[in-house]
């Protein structure tokens, strides 16, 4: 059953029994979802191809915010194992080891790596707190990729909207970087990408534009992004480990593909904390893809990731 969090500003609903996402927050002052709602959410019937791990992840992808662990992106071989796209805990449910009105905390253990995963929510005031423990089991060390997954949405979102971040630099994917850019650029976000009404900001195409954009941003001088939304009065802000996490993750979904698997359905925006670049090869004396961070054996990696309600910025 899902569970809901509640303070005096935000409502969160988390599910167990796929993933811990973080399906919905919501702004109570202003009754708005915050997270972009997937239609392959409501897709509850009918059996997914067991060797087509994208299929079977995209089975029931509600949008809202995932763990991605120890995989991100396609499919691949590491450590013996064939990690699924977007890794297993996504997937996986979850132990609830503790829950009251404003907090959960919730466990599983993963089967393609030796990890056991705490993961910890918490609304206090205006601002959500995920803490995410990853524990190697074994006494040989273990690598793994790590991604955030949180994608913002239509009501909160819309045409007038546009993205605050300190990172210095955009690679976009090198196969496919969408509309918004050309393949394999690496520039300054606000040179590349649309530039907003306020200094170092970036644009945001609106429902139905039918725009997309695959990338990464990097080179950050402090681990956050603002989503600032004129229409709605208010701003939230992403914040996370810069050490652990130093990459993010840039994809724009405006009802762009015509095909499998949104059919022009999903509005989504996301950047995602990420400790690796997406794509295969190198891109600018920087390597996509690789094995991630290593665990070393018997230790644990934290990781903090939070969301917070703020006031627009001047313009």
């Amino acid at each position: 059953m899902p569970i809901t969090l509640t303070s005096d500003a935000l409502e969160a609903t988390i599910t167990p029994e796929r993933g811990a996402d973080i399906v919905q927050v919501v702004d109570l002052a202003t009754g708005t979802p915050l997270l972009a709602e997937s239609p392959t959410g409501r897709v509850n019937a009918g059996s997914v191809p067991a060797t087509d791990s994208m299929a079977r992840w995209l089975h029931g992808y509600p949008g809202g915010w995932q763990l991605l662990v120890p995989n991100a992106g396609p499919e691949r071989e590491h450590g013996g194992a064939r990690q699924g796209y977007h890794g297993k805990a996504s997937l996986a449910v979850w132990d609830v080891i503790a829950q009251d009105a404003a907090s959960c905390e919730l466990e599983t253990h993963l089967m393609t790596a030796p990890l056991r995963i705490r993961r910890s929510v918490t609304v206090t005031g205006d601002a959500l707190t995920v803490t995410d423990v990853l524990s190697n089991l074994s006494p040989d060390p273990v690598q793994t990729r790590i991604v955030q997954h949180p994608a913002f949405g239509t009501p909160f979102l819309d045409d007038e909207s546009y993205v605050l971040t300190s990172a210095a630099t955009i690679v976009t994917d090198a196969a496919a970087p969408g509309t918004l850019a050309d393949a394999d650029v690496t520039g300054r976000p606000d040179e590349v990408l649309p530039r907003g009404p306020v200094p170092g900001s970036i644009r945001l195409p609106g429902p139905g534009s039918a725009s997309s954009l695959f990338a990464a941003l990097t080179d950050f001088a402090a681990p956050e992004a603002t989503f600032c939304s004129p229409a709605r009065g208010f701003a939230v802000r992403l914040a996370w480990d810069l050490t652990v996490l130093p990459h993010a993750w840039m994809w724009i979904e405006a009802n762009a593909s015509t095909g499998w698997p949104w059919f022009r359905r999903l509005y989504a925006v996301a950047i995602e904390p990420a400790n690796v670049i997406p794509g295969e090869g190198d891109a600018v004396r920087r390597r996509r893809g690789g094995p991630g961070t290593e665990i070393a054996g018997g230790e644990s990696l934290t990781l903090t990731t939070s969301i917070q309600r703020l006031a627009l910025p001047a313009v």
